[in-house]
């Protein structure tokens, strides 16, 4: 994800619904979330929907590292030849 640039990508929240498509095709085209604010405050962010899933595809890599590396260090593994065949059947449906 590109970085926020402030002077482009913050925007009142009131601006989200007098120029919506103007703000979407903005996140689009930059690929730069924006930021909404209500009374100076930021409130929610516009992302642009690649981004997004792109965000929720790590976040989900990132859980199932972490669910295996606590399983690691309790001694939870699988034998080598067990773990070739989980790894192996991947793909198959």
């Amino acid at each position: 994800m590109a970085s926020t640039k402030f002077s482009e990508d913050v925007h009142p929240i009131t601006e989200l619904k007098t120029k919506t498509s103007t703000l979407i095709d903005h996140v689009n085209r930059s690929r730069r979330p924006v930021l909404l604010t209500r009374r100076g405050r930021g409130v929610a962010v516009l992302l642009d929907l690649d981004e997004y899933e792109s965000l929720v595809d790590r976040a989900a890599f990132i859980d199932a590292v972490d669910v295996g590396a606590k399983a690691a260090a309790r001694g939870d593994l699988h034998p080598q030849e067990e773990a070739e065949n989980i790894l192996q059947s991947f793909g198959d449906a």
